[in-house]
């Protein structure tokens, strides 16, 4: 998996707090036969605290070839899903709620990913990438 880093300046305030936003883009190279990848990417973000609720925007990248549907799941050892895009297109965009009850600190989810047939998708999801960002859900 390749991972560029960005870290978004932005700063989001949220009943009083000041939360930066981050922002990072994948590149996930699968290695199963099927539509669904293998391999997810992990994304990290800083929690205010459990009080807080955060939402990450998913945007597929203009390179993508065919669509692609985002899945997100915990990061806590139970993987449970917390949401799922619908499938994009190259440069489409959309969000997913992450709920609250993250501890003040740094935390993570996963992303993972489902190809769809048509483009040059010809029954497998090869690879992935996608532009992703979490932020605080005002309020």
């Amino acid at each position: 998996m390749k991972r560029v880093v960005t870290l978004a300046l932005c700063a989001i305030s949220v009943l009083g707090f000041t939360t930066a936003a981050s922002a990072e883009t994948f590149t996930v190279e699968c290695t199963s036969t099927s539509q669904l990848c293998n391999r997810t990417a992990t994304l990290n973000f800083n929690s205010d605290g459990p009080w807080i609720e955060y939402a990450v925007t998913l945007k597929a990248p203009r390179t993508h070839c065919s669509a692609v549907r985002y899945l997100v799941y915990s990061n806590d050892g139970n993987r449970r899903l917390l949401g799922r895009t619908t499938f994009l297109n190259a440069g489409e965009s959309s969000y997913v709620f992450l709920g609250s009850n993250y501890a003040r600190g740094s935390q993570s989810v996963l992303i993972g990913a489902e190809g769809w047939f048509g483009g040059c998708n010809t029954g497998r999801l090869h690879s992935w990438g996608v532009d992703a960002r979490v932020y605080p859900v005002p309020r």
